[in-house]
Parts: C-alpha cells; structure tokens; sequence
C-alpha cells in the first residue's frame, strides 16, 4: 500500500512541477496559478514532515483556507475571483490523490465550502470547471453508507450530484462538458456493495429521461410556426442533444438500468422521428451504446433478446434516404452494433434476418454516393463478420438437421442476392460487392459449396475477360483466392477449368488460376494435384522436349511448369486424404526426380518436409480454436497420417541421405532440415539401423580421405557429420555410445570441418532432455576428450569449441569445477578472438562459468588441475574464487593476455557486480587501473573499457574516491588518436560528469588538461541548443537510429555517446571553415529606389549578389548595337543587324566527334572534396585540358598558401581518418 500511495505522489509531484514552471508564463492566469503554489508550498516546506500522506493533508488545509479568505461572510459571495479561481484549481488537481477516508469523514464541510463557487452568479466558466472537478473527486470517495444517507443527515452526497446533473444541461459548453465527464467518472467507479451497480445510477438515470422527456414535451407542444416566429426551434433542439449527450455517457458507463431500458428506448425512437438530422445521429448514437450494453448482459436473459430484437425492429423501421450520407453511416453503425448484440443471444434467428439486411442494404449499394455505398458495403462484411457464429455453420451430428436446413436456406437466398449484387445495375459499387462477397465465403468456409458457386461462376467470368474488366481484376482474384482456401481447389477447378491443354473460345484458359492456387491451398485434398496437374506436367514436359531451347514459347511452357510445380508443397500442407493420395508410387516419382532434376529439389523437399510439419504442429493445438477445422478434419486422422508416414520415413531418408551428399555444400541447407522432420518421427529401430549404416559410410570414408588431398572439393566425411549432428537430437540411448567413440575420434581430426562438426556433436545432442543426462553420464569422458585436444584446435574450429564447452560447463557437476580453471585461459583469450561469435559465446561462456562457480554446492578439486600439488586440498567455490582464478591472467606472459584478462573482468563485473564483495570488487578495480599507464596500446584500451564498465556499473560510493586518480591515468591518453583513444577517454569523462557533477570533476582535473574540459561542456551547451532549436529533427534522427549494440554489457564498452559526436562533427567543422547561412539581397536602381510597400517587393529579393557594373562597362553596356532600351527602361531586340552565317552556327568550334567530347569534358562536372560533383566556372572550365595548349586560355592565377593548406607542413594538420563503425 505504501508503494501505491508513493506512486500516486510521484504522479502529483509531477503536474505540481508543471505548474511550478509557469511562474514567469506570459499568462497572467497560468501565473498566478503557479504563484498561488509556490506560497502554499512555503508553508508547508516549514514542517519536515516526510509522511506522503500528511503532505498532501497539508496542501489541502492551505487551499481551503484560501477558499474561506476569497468568499465573503456577510453576503456570501466570493470577493477575490481570481484567487478563488486558481485556489479551485489546484484543489481539483489535489482532491483526486488525497485520502478518501478524509474526503468521507469532511464530506459536509469541504461540499459547503466548494458549493458558493458552483451557484454563485459571478463564477465564470474556469472557476466552475475547476469546482465540478472538486466535486467530483469528493462524490467519488463516498462510501455506499453515504449515498444511501444510512444516519439521515442533511447534507448528502445526492445533493451534490443533483447540482453536477444540473450543471450538465448548462448553456456553457465548456462547463456543460465537465459536468457531464464527471458524472460519467462517478458511475464508473461505484463504492464497495453487494452489487456491481452504482447506488447513484437509479437517481442519475431518472433525471436524464426526465430532461430528454420535457424538452420532446417543449417541441411537441410548441407549433413549428410558433417556434420560427420566436426563433426557439433551435434552442429546443439544444436542450434535446444536450439531454441526449447526457443520456449517452451515462449509457456508456454500463450502470444505465435495464428497468429504464424501454422508456429509453421509446424516447430515442421519438428523437428519430424528427426532421432534424443532427438529433438522429445523436440518438443513433445513444442506440449504438445501448446495444453495447445489452450484449454485455447474460445470454439467458430474456430482457436481452427481447430488448434486442425489438429494437433491432425499429432500426430496420428507420431507413434514412439513400442520399444522406451523413445520417446513413450513422443509422449503419447503429445496425451493425445491434444485430451483433442480438447474435450473442440468439445466433440461429440474427443469421435468419442477414438476408433482410443484404435486401435493404441493396438499395443504398444502388446509390451513386459513393460515401453511401461504402458504407453498405461496410454494413455487410461487419454484419457477415460478427453476426455469423461458427458453431451454426458445422454438419451433422454436431448440428441438428434443423439448424442445418435454415443456414443452407440463408445460403441460397444470400446466393440470389449476390447474382442480383452482380448485375450490371450496381457496376458502379462492383469493388465493394465483390469485397463483401470475399467476406461471406471466407466466413462460411465449408459451408459455401454449393450455395455459392454461382457467384462465384460469375466472378471467375469477370477475370477470364480481363480486358472489360481490368479494373476489378485483383478484386476478383481476391474472391477466388477466398473460394480455394475455403472449399478447396478441387470444387473451384470443377466450376473454373484450367484448360490448359486445348483452350478455345468457349474454353478460355485460365493460366492465371496457377498463383491463386498455390497461394492459398491448404488442407485439402493431395489427390488433386496428383489427378489434374501431374498429367498437364508431363504433356508440357513432353512439349518444352520438343522445342527449341532458346524460343520464346519453351520460356513460356517452362514458367507454366513452374506454376504447377510451385503448388505442390501447399497441397502438402495437412493434406485430408494423405493415407490414400500418398502411395508408393507417388513418392518413387518424387524421389527419382529429385536425383534428376535438380531445379526441382527445393520444391519436393519442402513438400515432404510441410508433409510431416503441419501435422505435427496440428497434433500439437496450432488450430484447437478452430472448431470447423476441427469436424472437417479430426486431430485423430492426423495422428494416423503420421504413422503412415513413419512407415515410409526410412526409405525416405535414405533418398534425402544420398541427395544431400550430392548437393553443393552451400545449396543444401533445406534438404537437411526435411532430413530432420523425417527424424522426428522416425522409431527408435529405424534410427539405430540409419545411424549404424551412416557411421560405417563415415569410417570408410575417412579411410579413404586419410593422405589424400581435398582438392578444394568438399569431403564426404564432413557431409556424413552433418547428418550425424543432425541425428545426435533424435538417437535412441542405445547409440549414445556409439555416438561418444564417434565424436573422441573425429574431434582430434586435423581437417577443420570434420573438427568442426565434432564439437557440435555435444552442443546438438543436449538439447533434448534424454540426451543432456546421457552426456551427463559421460562427463568424465567428454572432459578429458576436451582437455586432450585443446591445443590441436583449428582455427575455424573455435566457435563450435566454445558452443561445446559453454554447453559441458551448463551440465556440470559441482565437483567437476576443475574442468573450468582448466579451460578459463582458452575462453579469455577468445573474448580477444578476431570471429565476432567466437567472442559473443566467449563472453556467454563466462557468464554461465561464473554462475556454475556461484553454486553453494560447488567444489574446485585443484588437485586435478595440471601444475598444482596433488595433495592440494579442494576449495569450495564462488563468484570472488572464480575472479581470483581469472585474476592470475594478469601476469600473463603476453600482452594478448592480459588484455583478454581485463576484458574478461570487464565482462564478469557488469554481470555480478551485485553478488561480489566490495573488498574484490576494489582489489580488481586497483590491479586493473594500474595498467591504464601501461605503454602497450592494446592492454590500455581494454582498461579503458574496463574503467567505463566500472564509471557506469559500480556503485556512486565505491568510485567517488577512486575519480581523481582515474582522471589523472585516463588522461594520459586524451591526446592520442588512434584507436579512438580520445573519443573513449572523452566520452568517460563526460559519464564522470553526469554521475558526479560537473564541479567535482573539475576540481579533480589537473590543470593542463582542463582545456578538454571546457570543450566538453561547450559541446554539451552546443548540443542543448540546437535541440531546443530545432526539437523535431532531433526526434526524427533518434526514431532513426536503430540499435547498434547486442546486449547492455556491448553497448557499455563500446557506445559513443551523441553529444561525443556531435562534439567532433562540431571540431571537424571548426577545422575545415563553417559554412555560411543562406544569404537574401536587395535588388534596386539608383534611378528608383526600392518602395518596400509595393506588392512587386518580393520580386527585387534576390538569394544571390547582384553584379555591381563599373561605368566602363554600363558604358560597354550601352554601345551594344543588339541591346536598346526604350525611355521606360524596357528592353528592345533589334533584328536588322547584320551577322554572318559563321556566327550564327552554335556548333561551330566543332570540328570533330573527338573535339565536342573534348569540349563536353571541359564543361562537365569534376569530383571535389568528399566525392561531390561540382562545375567549374569561368576560364577554369576548360584549363584542366589545355595544358598543351596555351593559345586560347590565359594563366589562372592561384591562390597564395596559407597556414591552412593540409599539406604545408608548416600549416595545421587536418583530421585524421576516423572509421565510423562500432563494434
């Protein structure tokens, strides 16, 4: 509870701090609001009281207490409105967190208080709202005790709620809103009682129809005439919606009676009857919610179905004009909402009225709106979707016959209904109808045949006449697809032939069924493709034999082909008639193809490999909510299926066994994974008979491998370990022996993939729970086997080594800890490895060491362990005895060592920092800080990601002494560059920074180097800026990056910070000259001088510097016999001068095809700085090319060398190379 009442604090101190903010607002009411706190908050900040609930007592008392000052005594009104008013406000934000048991007991007192600021005359609409929410928070906290006025007092919660109700129908938008969301609070949180209902609901619901009531009475009994002539007509209607609003969130609380449900109802229905079409949205409105409500009632509730089918009556009654878009997408909404409350209840009679809906709907389908018919079309799939129960739709004997005839009745009227949706008269909603059509077959699935075929016919017509209508080819394709999931091929072909052997005229041929089919078969009948496809394969195998190779019409048969191909791995998918489609001969075909084609091989083996796997997952409950699945195919015929295919599983591997080693090694990735579906279900005898026959195929090809070279093909006894490895997770524990000796003699291997394939013989084989206590059994072995053959390990090799190790340490005993201080040094110097795996399970291997060390139980026998006396006592175990034991890498003899030790700690202390003493923690802390003095780049940077692992990681008093010497040795490589040595000490500093305070770090950081310092908090200043400036581009480039890092222990080695980048994009651009802002000038004469009232201003804005002439040229200018301007300065073209055919020719400097390429290069664009394309300008155009000639181009003159110039030596150096990637 004390966890809960600190979470709402927490809430509430954050809006107060909100509030706090507004002190300087430009608002005068915002700002007085936050002053109104920040004086309250200094008295209560003179008590140090650390109680959550006093405090908020406290804000309490000194806001009503303000309340008491701004109300005058004598008359009773309120003096001081804007006190009040921001008084009301933070009261409001306060009374929804203080304790209820105190709102309870001041009940009395605190409503007389906040009441003067509800009915005085002078309150305005903030002061009321912040006073209804006052009010709220108050009523919401009385018990069942206080509602129902048990003890007769006179001041009563229904006092207060009968003002919030009148408060509802207020004039006052803002306060008429309030009002009623605080009345929809209040029912939706009922005190604690016997009943789900709210006390208050009774009093609030009577009121509401009460108001609805006498404002229909003001309208009924007020002529029309009367009403225009004294322009009331559209105040009654005011008064009608804002009852109407009233009535609607009470209904949408769920505590609207269902005694006052009828009277509702009748009321609603003489809202629609009016002309008025905002009044019949606002009640559709009503009726929508009230059919929510009604399907959330028990389904043996007689009220429900009769209310339901009632109302759904009147509905159906209601039908608006079919130009009214407005009116029909509500009175649509209203349909949809009722006839699915009315299918919660009785599913049988609302599927019988779905016809009745199609029927009227077909009226609105016929309208020319497109609005209108969309939304019809809308009505029908929610109407097919939701009002349509599964359980209607199964056979019998799970369905009586009854039930069985009324839906094939609803059927074939929805069947004519459709014909009559796909005539001509409604071509301009054909999309929509065809989209609802999808809807109906999806949803009735089996159920659909034979009703819906005709319709279907039709659509299959539309899309084989592709030219009258291309536009609604995906639609109807949609449809198809929808018929062959749903009924299967088989029926679809028998209405809609492929007709691919001899198409004509009256036989069009359908190509085009091919993808449909293949995309959306599933579950059905395997004997199709066998009996319709498999023959048109062999009449166009026959056919593409017989032509040419390259002629377009074999690339045409050849795709057919692959079409029918294609299909058949999705008419392997739960097949219904495995058993009998699935014969001897079938699968030889199969096979022999797959020894002679080999473009075939991925497609048979994924539809033996979906053979196995979809029943499995069948079996397993993928579809257990599927109840017509279900009957249509029992989980009991795919347990047979299964058994079926167990009997043919060895012949089958077989096959897939001799295949696999047939294939390239890197194109045979899925024959091994159908290999090890087959395995699955393969019995034990079965599998010891394959695993005998595949290690006497192994030895006698490592036989015959041994002194014979490779030749860079692949060697069939790695091929054969796969299958090995593959079938390591399924043996019996017969093999397990057999498995062991195979895996001691293949590890020591010195060709690296058999080596390889070795070790993955123990990752694979504990997997499954039997094979993990197998290999248990025979830890010992596989321990010495390890260990034996840790110094022959092939470079490739180490990953799997790794994997294996990791997985020997999980089934560790604990008296077998010794395997682990044997092996330590190979896992550290992996952490180091140049293979990012090997150095990701390095690191898992650690972690999971250091979690079998941490075993209470555990035991080190050191005795065992090479080098130590065998008289060496054993020690227990734990996480500080494993650091001591990795701690012995730091006197390594190499440097590699060492920096794979520290990177190890690195590893270690970020994954139990919080289960190992302090005392270790320091002592590895100060052993590893000395080496950030080291002279050996590598060991360095190690400990300087294992300084940013302890900044980050350990605990704020266990560094805060250790800082200033971090300092002080990290800065002793702030200078160097490479390695991005500067960004990492940089970027610790900066964490330094965020952790302990700026003015701390500074006082620990030596003199020299306080430059860095300065720079990194300009920078940060710098970063802070532009994101405050420019707030949304800084959002848009975090959405875009993306992770970059595996885990949390990557992330804090190797993260640069943003601001770290910022930083040196920032140094770069100081470096290299900042580019200058975007320039605007003024364009004007001195004749007349620009007039910045002109609307022609913005036309003499230029982006660019207009050219200045000098009076020899104006001059120049001016004696041009082609360029005369008249007395109002316009230019005038004069067409009698006298130029020579020479002069006119543009292509004259053209002598030649090698001279305008010549000519073309010399004005192209040239690559600069960061490979941009950018042009010369001026005689640089074509100096590049004129070196030999001299004549036409006059001498550039170059730019004098500055200090800036990178390749002076003299000058500054520019940025060196930087790589941008991360590890």
């Amino acid at each position: 509870m004390e966890a809960d009442q600190a979470a709402r604090w927490l809430e509430l101190e954050e809006k107060l701090a909100k509030i706090r903010q507004q002190i300087s607002s430009k608002l005068e009411n915002q700002k007085h609001v936050a002053i109104i706190l920040s004086a309250v908050e200094e008295n209560i900040e003179s008590s140090q009281d650390q109680n959550i609930s006093s405090n908020i007592v406290k804000y309490l008392i000194a806001l009503m207490s303000l309340l008491d000052q701004v109300i005058v005594r004598e008359t009773g009104e309120i003096g001081n409105l804007q006190l009040a008013t921001s008084s009301c406000y933070l009261l409001d934000l306060i009374f929804h967190y203080a304790p209820k048991t105190l709102l309870r007991s001041k009940f009395a007192e605190i409503l007389t208080k906040i009441a003067p600021f509800i009915t005085d005359e002078n309150a305005e609409a903030p002061l009321i709202r912040s006073a209804i929410g006052c009010l709220e928070a108050l009523l919401i906290a009385q018990d069942a005790q206080a509602w129902n006025n048990t003890q007769d007092l006179s001041i009563t919660p229904n006092r207060g709620l009968q003002g919030l109700l009148q408060l509802s129908l207020d004039p006052r938008p803002k306060v008429r809103k309030r009002a009623v969301e605080g009345v929809s609070a209040i029912l939706s949180n009922p005190p604690a009682a016997p009943t789900a209902g709210h006390v208050a609901a009774v009093p609030v619901t009577i009121f509401a129809v009460n108001s609805l009531q006498k404002a229909l009475d003001t309208a009924a009994n007020t002529s029309s005439k009367k009403l225009k002539a004294q322009g009331a007509a559209s105040e009654t209607n005011n008064d009608i919606i804002r009852a109407l609003r009233l009535i609607n969130a009470v209904v949408s609380t769920g505590q609207w009676p269902s005694q006052q449900i009828e009277v509702l109802c009748d009321l609603l229905l003489a809202v629609t009857k009016s002309s008025d079409q905002y009044l019949v949205k606002a009640a559709f409105e009503c009726f929508e919610n009230l059919f929510k409500i009604i399907s959330e009632l028990s389904s043996d509730s007689t009220l429900a179905e009769s209310k339901s089918l009632k109302l759904l009556d009147v509905i159906f009654s209601l039908t608006p004009s079919s130009s009214d878009a407005n009116l029909v997408g509500s009175w649509i909404a209203v349909l949809v909402k009722g006839l699915s409350a009315y299918a919660m209840h009785q599913p049988l009679k609302c599927l019988s009225k779905i016809p009745d809906v199609f029927k009227l709907m077909s009226q609105y389908l016929a309208s020319e709106t497109p609005e209108v018919y969309h939304s019809a079309s809308q009505c029908l799939v929610a109407t097919v979707a939701d009002a349509v129960k599964d359980e209607l739709l199964l056979y019998p004997p799970a369905m009586d016959e009854n039930t069985f005839e009324a839906v094939d009745q609803v059927l074939s009227d929805l069947s004519e209904i459709f014909v009559e949706l796909l005539s001509v008269r409604y071509i301009h909603c054909a999309k929509e109808v065809l989209n609802v059509l999808r809807t109906a077959i999806t949803k009735f699935r089996y159920r659909s045949y034979p009703e819906l075929i005709a319709p279907l016919e039709i659509v299959g017509g539309w899309r084989t006449s592709e030219e009258e209508f291309l536009e609604l080819r995906s639609e109807a394709e949609a449809v198809i697809a929808a018929a062959i999931t749903s009924i299967g091929p088989k029926k679809v072909l028998s209405s809609l032939p492929l007709n691919l052997v001899e198409p004509s005229d009256s036989k069009p041929g359908r190509a085009w069924l091919l993808p449909l089919i293949r995309d959306n078969t599933r579950n059905t009948e395997l004997a199709v493709f066998i009996e319709e496809l498999v023959p048109l394969i062999e009449i166009y195998q026959a056919k593409c034999e017989q032509l040419p190779k390259e002629s377009v019409q074999l690339k045409i048969f050849q795709t057919v082909l692959d079409q029918i191909w294609s299909t058949l791995p999705h008419f392997c998918e739960l097949p219904v008639d495995l058993e009998k489609a699935f014969t001897d001969k079938f699968a030889a075909d199969l096979s022999s193809l797959l020894y002679q084609k080999v473009e075939l091989r991925t497609t048979i083996c994924h539809s033996f490999k979906n053979l196995v796997e979809t029943n499995l997952a069948y079996i397993n409950g993928v579809y257990a909510d599927d109840i017509l699945l279900q009957q249509h195919f029992p989980v009991g015929k795919a347990t047979e299926g299964l058994e079926f295919l167990k009997g043919k599983t060895a012949n089958l591997l077989a096959v897939l066994f001799n295949v696999y080693t047939q294939t390239a090694a890197n194109a045979r990735g899925y024959i091994l994974e159908t290999i090890e579906s087959y395995l699955k279900i393969a019995s034990a005898e079965d599998l010891r008979k394959m695993f005998d026959n595949v290690c006497a195929l192994l030895k006698k090809a490592m036989d015959e491998e041994t002194g014979r070279p490779s030749k860079g093909q692949p060697q069939l006894s790695a091929t054969l370990l796969d299958i090995v490895v593959c079938m390591s997770k399924y043996l019996p524990v017969s093999a397990y022996p057999a498995l062991f000796s195979l895996f001691g003699a293949t590890v020591s291997s010195k060709d690296a993939l058999t080596q390889k394939r070795a070790y993955r013989i123990i990752t694979r084989l504990a997997e499954p729970q039997a094979g993990a206590e197998a290999l248990a059994g025979y830890i010992s072995d596989v321990e010495k086997v390890m260990l034996v053959n840790s110094g022959t390990v092939q470079t490739s090799s180490k990953s799997a080594r790794l994997a294996a190790i990791r997985t020997v340490v999980d089934i560790l005993p604990s008296n077998h800890l010794d395997f682990i201080v044997q092996v330590i040094a190979e896992v550290i110097l992996a952490t180091k490895d140049v293979n990012e795996k090997s150095r990701e399970l390095s690191f898992e291997t650690l972690i999971a060491m250091g979690k079998k060390m941490n075993d209470p139980n555990g035991v080190i026998s050191l005795s065992k362990v090479p080098g130590y006396n065998p008289e060496t006592p054993d020690q227990p175990s734990s996480i500080s005895e494993f650091f001591k034991i990795i701690a012995a890498g730091l006197i390594g003899e190499s440097q590699h060592m060492v920096s794979s030790t520290i990177t190890a700690f690195a590893c270690l202390i970020f994954e139990y920092k919080d289960q190992v003493d302090h005392s270790v923690l320091l002592d590895i802390y100060d052993t590893i800080e000395l080496y950030l003095t080291s002279n050996s780049r590598e060991i360095a940077k190690s400990a300087i990601g294992f300084a940013k692992v302890c900044v980050l990681g350990l605990p704020d008093e266990l560094m805060r002494e250790k800082v200033p010497a971090l300092i002080v040795k990290l800065l002793r490589w702030s200078h160097e560059h490479t390695g991005h040595f500067k960004a990492k000490v940089k970027h610790i500093i900066e964490r330094l920074i965020r952790k302990y305070g700026y003015e701390f770090i500074e006082a620990n950081f030596p003199a020299d180097d306080l430059r860095l310092l300065a720079n990194i908090r300009k920078t940060k200043n710098r970063s802070k800026r532009k994101e405050e400036e420019s707030e949304g581009a800084a959002v848009s480039t975090t959405s875009n990056k993306g992770s970059r890092f595996m885990n949390a222990f990557d992330e804090a080695i190797y993260e640069m910070s943003e601001e770290e980048e910022e930083g040196e994009d920032e140094e770069d651009e100081t470096r290299n000259g900042r580019r200058s802002q975007a320039k605007q000038f003024i364009v004007e004469s001195n004749d007349n001088p620009l007039d910045l009232l002109d609307s022609q201003t913005l036309a003499h804005i230029s982006s660019t510097r207009p050219k200045k002439f000098t009076n020899d040229q104006k001059k120049k200018l001016l004696q041009d016999d082609m360029f005369n301007f008249d007395s109002e300065g316009r230019l005038i073209m004069k067409n009698d001068r006298k130029v020579s055919g020479d002069d006119e020719d543009p292509l004259k400097s053209v002598t030649s095809g090698i001279n305008a390429y010549l000519d073309a290069v010399k004005q192209g664009p040239i690559r600069g700085q960061k490979n941009r394309l950018k042009f010369k300008k001026g005689a640089r155009a074509g100096a590049a090319l004129n070196d030999d000639e001299d004549d036409g181009v006059k001498d550039i003159p170059k730019r004098a060398a500055t200090n800036k110039n990178k390749i002076n030596k003299s000058g500054k150096k520019g940025p060196k190379y930087k790589s941008k990637r991360k590890l």
